[in-house]
C-alpha cells in the first residue's frame, strides 16, 4: 500500500486513541480538559492532513478514470480492503471503502472488456466482490427498519447487482475450474451472498421468500456433481453444509411473527441437514453446534412443536456460557444476542413478560455491567449495533433498572461526548427556564397544560425537571448511530447526513414505545425545527397548537449554544467563545431562534454570567466525570 496511505491509516489510529481520556491529568476538571481539549487540537491537525490526503490522493484519482492507470487503481483497491479491515472495529470506514470499490468497478470493467484475460476477469471479479461485501456492511450499519429503508435500499440492490455481474463467471464450469483459489472462493461468496440484499430489519414474506429461493439457487449449483468434479480441491460437503447453515438462519428475520409452513417447513429441512453435518464433523472449528440447535429449537417453535419458556432456557444457557470479561464479535453475540432476541420474543407475547421476569431481571443486570466494561474495548460498531436493539424493546419492570438508568449508562459508555452534550443542555435550558420564570413567567403560559401564572408559579419544579428529562433524552435518537465525526477522518457523505437527520424521528420512537418516557418524545421529535419552521428538520411540522412549544424553542436554543461553544465533542470545529455565541443568538433571532428567548439573554447579566460558567466550568466537569468514568 502506498506510503501516504499507510500514514492515514496511522493518523487515523492516532485520531481514536487522542479521543480518549489523557492519562495523568490527575483530578482536578481543569486540567482535564486542558489535556483533553489539546488532544482535540491535535486532531483537528491530523484531520486536516488525512483529508488532505483524500483529496489528492481518492477524491481526484475517482474522478478522472479515463487516465487511471492500474497501479493507481491496485493501490486505491487495496486501500478500500484496508479501511474495511475488522481487526479494530472503532477504525472500520466501509462506507469510504465502498465509494472506492464501486469508483473503481467501472475501471476494472473496461479493463475487462477492453482486454478479455485471466488477469483483467480476476481484477474485475475481485472489485465485484469486495463493493457487495461493503454494499452488505454499510447497509446493515444504516438499516434501522423502515424508516431507513431509502437510506438502505441503495445498498442492498447492490449486493443483488454484483452477484448478477459475477453470475456468469461462476456459472462458466471452464472458467471457475481453473480460476485460482482466491477467485473461487469470491465467486462463491458472492453466490451465497445475493440472499443478503432480501434481509430487512422487520418481517416481509416476499422478501424472506426470496432469500429462500436465493438460497436454494446456490444449493443446486453447490450440489451440482460435474461441478463438484471438476474442481476436487474444494471441500464441497463444507459448502453445502454453509449454504443450508445460511439457509436455515433466516429464522433470524422472521421476528416472531406468524409465518406460512411452506417457508418454516423449508428452513426446517436446512437446519436438519446442517446439523447433521456438525455432529458429524466434531472436530471442524468453522461449524457451531450450539448455534444450529438453537436455529432448530426456533424453527420448531414457530412450527408449534416447542414452546416459549424452552426457547428463554436456551438463551438463558447462552448467557450463563458467556465470558463476561470477553469483548471479541463471539463474545459479544454471546453476551447480549440472547437478551436482544427474548426481548424481541416478549414483544409479540407480552403475556410472557411475567412468567419469564426473573431472566429479564438477570439479563438487565448482566446486561448493564458488561456495557458498562465495555469502554475502549474494540467493539464500538458491534456494540452500539445491539445496545440500539436493546433500547428500542427495553422491558421496564419493578425491582430492574430503569429504562433512563439503562439508556445513560448505554451513552456514557458508547457516546460519552454525546453524554456530555445532553447534559449540558439540560444545564444550559434550566438556566434560561430560571430566568423566564423569574423575569416573564407569562412566556411560559400553557406550558404542560398550566393556563395561569398562578399554575405555573406553583408548578415550578415540575416545570424544571421535565424539561430537564426533555434535554437529556431530546437525541436519544443518535443513539442508533456511530459517532462518525470523530472516528472518520473525512466529511461526512450526504446520505450520512440524511441518516444523521432522521435522529428526532427516531428519538420520538424509541420515547414513545414506553410510559416512562412518552412525554419526552415530542422533545425529541422538536428540537431542530427552527423558530420560524422554514429551516430544521424534520420540516413537516408545526408549534401551531403546541402547548410545549415555548420548552422546545429553549431545548433549540440550547442545543446550539453548547454545540456552537464545545471544541472537544466537535472536533472538526473550533469552539466560539461567549461573545460569538451571543451574536449569534442575535444574528438568529426570529429565525432560529425565539425572539423572547433571546431578549433573555440580552436583558439578564445573570443568565449570560451562568450560562458563561456552564459552558466553561461546568462542562470541564461533565467532561471529567463523563470520560474518567466518574457517574454523576
Amino acid at each position: 500500500m502506498e506510503a501516504c496511505f499507510e500514514e492515514y491509516m496511522k493518523r487515523s489510529t492516532q485520531i481514536r486513541r487522542l479521543s480518549m481520556p489523557p492519562e495523568g491529568a490527575g483530578g482536578d476538571p481543569g486540567r482535564f480538559y486542558r489535556a483533553f481539549n489539546e488532544n482535540f487540537n491535535k486532531i483537528k491537525v491530523l484531520l486536516q492532513e488525512n483529508r488532505g490526503i483524500l483529496d489528492r490522493k481518492v477524491y481526484q484519482p475517482l474522478k478522472h478514470l479515463e487516465t487511471m492507470t492500474l497501479e493507481t487503481a491496485e493501490e486505491l483497491i487495496t486501500f478500500s480492503d484496508e479501511l474495511a479491515n475488522t481487526r479494530t472495529l472503532e477504525m472500520v470506514d466501509v462506507r469510504l471503502a465502498w465509494l472506492i470499490a464501486d469508483k473503481l468497478e467501472l475501471f476494472y470493467e473496461k479493463r475487462y472488456k477492453e482486454e478479455i484475460t485471466e488477469e483483467t476477469k480476476n481484477r474485475y471479479i475481485h472489485c465485484l466482490f469486495r463493493k457487495q461485501v461493503l454494499s452488505y456492511n454499510v447497509g446493515q450499519g444504516y438499516d434501522r427498519g423502515r424508516a431507513t429503508d431509502v437510506l438502505t435500499d441503495r445498498y442492498k440492490d447492490c449486493i443483488l447487482e454484483c452477484a448478477e455481474k459475477a453470475e456468469p463467471f461462476w456459472k462458466n464450469l471452464d472458467y471457475f475450474a481453473h480460476a485460482s483459489e482466491a477467485t473461487q472462493n469470491e465467486l462463491m461468496t458472492m453466490a451465497l451472498f445475493r440472499a443478503t440484499g432480501y434481509e430487512r430489519a422487520y418481517y416481509d414474506e416476499k422478501l424472506v421468500r426470496r432469500q429462500i429461493e436465493c438460497y436454494e439457487d446456490y444449493l443446486s449449483w453447490m450440489e451440482e456433481l460435474k461441478l463438484q468434479r471438476s474442481c476436487p480441491k474444494i471441500d464441497w460437503e463444507f459448502e453445502v453444509f454453509s449454504g443450508y447453515s445460511y439457509l436455515s438462519a433466516v429464522q433470524e428475520f422472521l421476528y416472531w411473527e406468524s409465518v406460512p409452513e411452506d417457508i418454516l417447513k423449508k428452513l426446517k429441512l436446512a437446519v436438519e441437514r446442517a446439523e447433521a453435518y456438525v455432529k458429524a464433523h466434531p472436530d471442524n472449528f468453522r461449524t457451531d453446534l450450539e448455534t444450529m440447535e438453537t436455529a432448530h429449537c426456533a424453527i420448531d417453535y414457530y412450527l408449534g412443536k416447542t414452546d416459549f419458556s424452552r426457547m428463554v432456557r436456551i438463551y438463558e444457557r447462552w448467557e450463563e456460557t458467556a465470558d463476561p470479561t470477553g469483548y471479541d464479535r463471539e463474545s459479544v453475540n454471546a453476551n447480549l444476542l440472547s437478551v436482544i432476541f427474548v426481548l424481541w420474543m416478549c414483544k409479540k407475547h407480552p403475556e410472557q413478560i411475567e412468567a419469564h421476569r426473573a431472566f429479564l431481571l438477570k439479563a438487565q443486570k448482566l446486561t448493564f455491567t458488561y456495557i458498562r466494561n465495555a469502554r475502549d474495548r474494540g467493539t464500538y460498531d458491534l456494540m452500539q449495533r445491539y445496545t440500539g436493539y436493546i433500547m428500542d424493546d427495553y422491558i421496564e419492570l419493578s425491582e430492574g433498572i430503569s429504562f433512563r438508568s439503562y439508556y445513560e449508562n448505554i451513552l456514557i459508555t458508547t457516546q460519552p461526548t454525546l453524554y456530555v452534550h445532553c447534559s449540558m443542555v439540560a444545564r444550559i435550558a434550566s438556566a434560561i427556564l430560571d430566568e423566564a420564570l423569574c423575569l416573564d413567567p407569562e412566556l411560559l403560559l400553557y406550558a404542560n397544560g398550566y393556563e395561569t401564572v398562578e399554575e405555573i408559579l406553583a408548578h415550578e419544579e415540575e416545570l424544571r425537571t421535565f424539561l430537564y428529562e426533555c434535554c437529556f433524552f431530546h437525541d436519544a435518537g443518535k443513539l442508533f448511530f456511530l459517532d462518525t465525526i470523530n472516528l472518520y477522518s473525512r466529511q461526512l457523505f450526504s446520505e450520512e447526513f440524511d441518516l444523521i437527520r432522521l435522529h428526532p424521528l427516531m428519538g420520538w420512537e424509541l420515547l414513545n414505545k414506553r410510559e416512562s418516557t412518552r412525554r419526552y418524545a415530542d422533545a425529541a421529535l422538536y428540537h431542530h425545527l427552527w423558530y420560524d419552521e422554514k429551516g430544521g428538520y424534520p420540516m413537516n411540522l408545526t408549534y401551531q397548537g403546541n402547548e410545549n412549544a415555548f420548552l422546545y424553542q429553549i431545548i433549540t436554543c440550547a442545543d446550539c449554544i453548547d454545540a456552537a461553544t464545545d471544541s472537544v465533542g466537535r472536533a472538526y470545529s473550533r469552539g466560539k467563545n461567549f461573545k460569538e455565541m451571543m451574536d449569534d443568538l442575535r444574528s438568529n433571532s426570529g429565525r432560529m431562534f425565539q425572539p423572547e428567548i433571546v431578549d433573555l439573554f440580552e436583558s439578564s447579566k445573570r443568565l449570560q454570567k451562568r450560562v458563561e460558567y456552564l459552558i466553561t466550568a461546568e462542562r470541564e466537569k461533565l467532561y471529567k466525570q463523563a470520560f474518567s468514568y466518574e457517574h454523576v
